[in-house]
């Protein structure tokens, strides 16, 4: 029963990879049609030189044999001598000038491709670790899959044409000779399958052992472990480990160096070495016998290597193509899978409230069953090519708890509202719900009296500024961090940045920078770029709410970075600036804070605990209830007294 199941496996593996190289080669098409032209007439043409060498060398040694005037002979080494040269030239502007840019046109159009796909996509997708793991980590590598896909199935065609070309020829200098060549290319080509499959399995045994060894070398180099490897005896420990990998590692060059030797030191010598010099002893009986001249001889001898190279190519393609195949179906699942967060058709009008029906939410997987298997084939492969064991294996994960239940409450026009409660409270969780990077998996969410699932979903996020407790700053300049996509240097949108840097409390750090809002940020691409400090970032961050007249602002802890007294200035200014939008609107405000130093500001607090909705009211009023509240307020206030870190 389980042979049928690997072989029912290995067909429709078969029948996948044949789909997914023919849909490759399409898409290939579709994007870049010059790449697919260009490598289709460079393999032609290295089909034409493989068969060409073989031709020259044949008519060279026989007009050497059948003519004692230099002048015969040296017409053919002249004519070989330019052929080469004239078909080398193109090899090397192709391979020099052509392919590389052709290379970077389709990997820019593929990434192009995939960059909008990725911003479609429902944040789920990127919170999943599964989808994470195994979609978007295919999705860096599509275009070299591709490439190398492309280029092995076009490396295979010249393979081909090359050792059919070839083998007629010779079979035309003589049948039995070309016989026995082909009978040889063929155990050959046997030989060097088993020889891989085999390396494979090596590779997945020894790949623990390289890792552990490569862990052991970088421990000792590292800095960060050196103060340890000074002061405890872990160093004689990772000697020792490192002495006993050696010896597993020796015992598996012994073991298997035994099964290669036999594979190729007795099995690929016979059918290589063995068909060469039977080849020669056949050829010099023919020679010897007047039925073969002597280009026949050199062709046949010079061609036997070039043929057994050819086929051990051609299985080297043969053999990386079912893996290429796997990422490449990948890749385009990633492009077919369908979006959970459909878009409305309504417009979105100006912020009135916003009103939370009895709301419960649950993670849950983005995959379908299709992509389920996918993604389980996919891990089994990569356990196998990285040489993990079953005990290394992810644990089944269950079923995960609702991180929302039953939330209810209404949040109006202009008035700051504060959510607090502990890590993993279900804070962020309901933010991400508010600006509809999810759906409720129960209960909805109304903007003024309407489901926010009714509304254009572009259209609604844009009423929505947000600054997210892992905010990121980019390798760009200041300007364009704040200003985001729609940044152009005009004295109007430099005038709105350092109006919303200000009401962040960066102005004064803005002095000191020599290039102002010209300023690269971060050293990762512009040597000379800025690394600006943790609060500093925060407050460019938060920067990029106020430079646009959002209707509902968001802060998920916004001054967590920040020491009490920086955190107290921030505030006032933040509330401040809310107050005074462009065009006089308000904006609503909901903060998102585990300090509570911040919620004497609201109009209303929002306690969560365990994803449930447990207290609500303004600040006194809840220091009044003595509940749960009050309780956290009265010990972070002792904390400050006695001057200790709030993050």
């Amino acid at each position: 029963m389980n042979r049928m199941n690997n072989t029912s496996k290995h067909r429709r593996r078969g029948r996948t990879v044949l789909v997914y190289d023919a849909k490759i080669l399409a898409k290939v098409w579709r994007l870049c049609p010059a790449y697919i032209v260009f490598l289709a007439l460079w393999s032609l043409m290295w089909a034409g030189i493989d068969t060409a060498a073989v031709y020259f060398r044949n008519a060279m040694f026989n007009a050497l044999d059948t003519s004692d005037a230099f002048g015969d002979v040296a017409v053919f080494i002249l004519a070989l001598a330019a052929f080469y040269l004239i078909v080398f030239i193109p090899d090397h502007i192709y391979s020099l000038i052509i392919s590389p840019i052709l290379d970077n046109r389709l990997r820019y159009r593929m990434h192009s491709e995939l960059y909008r796909k990725a911003q479609r996509m429902d944040l789920a997708c990127y919170d999943d670790p599964d989808f994470y793991n195994q979609f978007v980590w295919a999705m860096r590598e599509s275009d070299n899959r591709a490439i190398a896909v492309v280029r092995a199935l076009f490396n295979i065609v010249n393979r081909v044409i090359s050792a059919t070309a070839i083998s007629a020829l010779l079979l035309t200098i003589n049948v039995w000779m070309g016989i026995l060549m082909l009978v040889g290319v063929g155990v050959t080509l046997v030989v060097e399958y088993f020889g891989n499959r085999l390396w494979i399995r090596v590779m997945e045994i020894m790949n623990p052992l390289w890792r552990r060894e490569s862990y052991i070398t970088r421990v000792f180099n590292l800095s960060d472990y050196a103060k340890e490897m000074r002061t405890s005896g872990v160093g004689d420990m990772m000697t020792r480990d490192c002495e006993d990998t050696v010896e597993e590692l020796n015992k598996l060059d012994i073991r298997y160096g035994k099964r290669f030797t036999l594979l190729y030191g007795v099995g690929f010598n016979i059918a290589r070495r063995g068909t060469y010099y039977a080849t020669i002893l056949i050829m010099v009986f023919e020679l010897s016998a007047g039925r073969v001249q002597l280009g026949g001889f050199a062709a046949a001898v010079a061609s036997l290597w070039m043929l057994q190279s050819i086929m051990m190519n051609l299985a080297d393609s043969l053999t990386e193509l079912p893996k290429h195949a796997l990422y490449i179906e990948k890749y385009f699942k990633f492009l077919e899978h369908e979006n959970h967060l459909v878009s409305g058709r309504e417009p979105v009008p100006a912020f009135e409230s916003l009103t939370f029906e009895n709301v419960s939410f649950a993670y849950a997987s983005v995959f379908t069953d299709e992509e389920t298997a996918l993604a389980s084939e996919i891990k089994e492969f990569e356990r196998k090519e990285k040489g993990k064991t079953d005990a290394d294996e992810e644990k089944p994960r269950e079923k995960r708890p609702a991180v929302l239940k039953n939330v209810s409450f209404t949040i109006r026009k202009g008035e700051k509202t504060a959510i607090v409660g502990y890590n993993g409270a279900g804070k962020t969780t309901l933010i991400k719900l508010v600006m509809r990077l999810y759906d409720p998996t129960e209960g909805r969410i109304l903007y003024n009296g309407r489901d926010i699932r009714e509304y254009d979903l572009h259209e609604y996020r844009e009423r929505i500024g947000a600054v997210f407790q892992d905010y990121r700053i980019f390798a760009a300049t200041l300007g364009e961090n704040v200003m985001g996509g729609g940044y152009e240097r005009t004295p109007e949108n430099e005038s709105r940045i350092r109006e919303a840097l200000d009401s962040a409390t960066f102005t004064e750090r803005l002095e000191g920078l020599e290039k102002g809002l010209e300023t690269p940020l971060t050293r990762e691409i512009d040597k000379e770029g800025v690394n600006l400090s943790g609060g500093e970032a925060q407050k460019v961050a938060i920067a990029r709410v106020f430079v646009r007249p959002y209707d509902l602002i968001i802060m998920d802890e916004p001054s967590s970075a920040l020491d009490p007294v920086a955190e107290y200035e921030l505030n006032h200014s933040i509330l401040s600036a809310a107050d005074s939008r462009e065009s006089g609107r308000t904006a609503t405000v909901i903060f998102i804070s585990h300090r509570l130093s911040t919620t004497r500001f609201a109009d209303r607090i929002f306690l969560f605990a365990g994803g449930e909705l447990t207290e609500q009211g303004s600040h006194d009023e809840l220091m009044a209830l003595r509940g749960k509240y009050a309780e956290m307020f009265d010990m972070q206030a002792e904390k400050y007294r006695r001057g200790e870190n709030m993050n």
